[in-house]
């Protein structure tokens, strides 16, 4: 009876660190994507805001007739529209990417 004990003890805790090992492994791995694709959503967003921080700096000077031109051609409704846009394909794309994410974090092993 004692090495039936011992032999299932062993057995049961070699599993155990078998599967302890393969889900580090595959928590890790989830991790790693996820912190990597969220590194790199974040860099984009900052070239992002300093580039429009850029444009929007050397944009003062301009003339008063260019003004009175875009004035002309886009209409008052204008930024709140494009400004509604861009909020719902930046939700969208933000969706697409936290399932994606997920995804990887499920089927990585």
């Amino acid at each position: 009876m004692p090495l039936l004990g011992g032999l299932l003890v062993s057995l049961f805790s070699g599993f155990v660190a078998w599967l302890t090992q393969w889900v580090t492994r595959k928590v890790a791995f989830g991790l790693a994507a996820v912190a990597t694709s969220s590194a790199l959503t974040l860099g984009l967003f900052v070239l992002m805001r300093v580039t429009l921080g850029a444009v929007r700096a050397y944009s003062t000077g301009t003339p008063q007739m260019f003004a009175q031109g875009m004035g002309m051609v886009m209409p008052p409704a204008a930024a709140p529209c494009i400004s509604a846009y861009v909020t719902i394909w930046t939700a969208c794309t933000v969706y697409v990417w936290q399932r994606d994410q997920l995804r990887l974090f499920a089927t990585a092993g």
